[in-house]
């Protein structure tokens, strides 16, 4: 009797320290944190949401989901920026850095909405992209801008130089666009590359300009997350917000839905479409808006 009591007693210690190891390696370590929030923004991690604060660290396969009014400005370990604007939809796929200007890889997802990144620069055979429905753009050193939806990708360099290819796998090589430079991506492929006016590159911006003030990047002071399980939720017909006479109301008069829609923000400044190809830029540019 002693014996067996001795083998139960050894094999549940085992089942508890089994039961420690599978949660701590459950826990991720955090390659990002909220710098800057505007309106209340949703994180989404391991089937379990929380509302984003000002502060909060995020890991890997998390999941970043902007209202009708609101956005947020992340900051990667590796320095590089993300600004997020409204209605937008960012899952964190990979982060993988030992700080500035070392080897990095890092891969995010783009579902929906408009996005501004800033990419710090790095090693040579680093890896940094942005991937939408569409589109995957790729970058060393550089600011660029994205507005995604389900039927296209439009994307366009502010600073320094952008890799685009469509989002599937065929072997094609990625087209490489320089500052003030902008393709479309369809189902059909790649768009003849324009250059966009004053007025387009500053309704990307306003698009993704984050209000609000900012903290300094200190993981070690990170805030917890709230995080409760995801209920099932039956499906329901969604309600637009009118003014009275038919006419839907923005909650947000910058985001490019407010404005009109793409097509109308991008139409082109009639060079012809093909601009006067790249003009000479550096992986890197310090002009960073950020």
């Amino acid at each position: 009797e002693r014996t067996m009591r001795t083998m139960f007693l050894r094999e549940l210690s085992w089942g508890i320290l089994a039961l420690l190891g599978s949660t701590t390696l459950a826990w991720a370590d955090p390659v990002a944190q909220v710098v800057k929030l505007s309106g209340t923004v949703a994180v989404t991690r391991d089937n379990a949401t929380a509302p984003v604060v000002l502060g909060a660290a995020l890991e890997p396969g998390d999941k970043l989901t902007t209202d009708a009014s609101s956005r947020v400005r992340l900051q990667l370990i590796d320095g590089s920026v993300i600004n997020l604007g409204s209605a937008s939809q960012l899952s964190i796929d990979d982060v993988v850095s030992q700080g500035p200007g070392t080897e990095r890889q890092i891969g995010l997802d783009l579902w929906i909405g408009a996005l501004r990144a800033f990419a710090a620069p790095a090693t040579s055979d680093s890896r940094f992209e942005i991937r939408t429905p569409k589109a995957i753009t790729a970058v060393r050193g550089t600011e660029w801008g994205i507005l995604a939806s389900a039927a296209q990708s439009d994307i366009l360099v502010l600073t320094g130089r952008v890799g685009v290819r469509k989002n599937e796998i065929s072997g094609k090589s990625a087209i490489s666009l320089t500052r003030t430079l902008g393709v479309t991506v369809t189902d059909q492929g790649l768009s003849q590359i324009t250059r966009w006016t004053e007025a387009q590159v500053a309704a990307l911006m306003a698009a993704t300009d984050v209000p609000g003030p900012e903290i300094g990047f200190d993981l070690g002071s990170a805030p917890a997350l709230d995080l409760t399980p995801i209920a099932p939720v039956a499906p329901q017909t969604p309600t637009k917000k009118t003014d009275g006479k038919g006419k839907k109301l923005c909650q947000d008069p910058d985001s490019f839905n407010c404005r009109g829609g793409r097509d109308s923000d991008r139409g082109h400044d009639g060079s012809g479409g093909k601009s006067g190809g790249n003009d000479g830029g550096h992986d890197h540019d310090s002009g960073s808006s950020f």
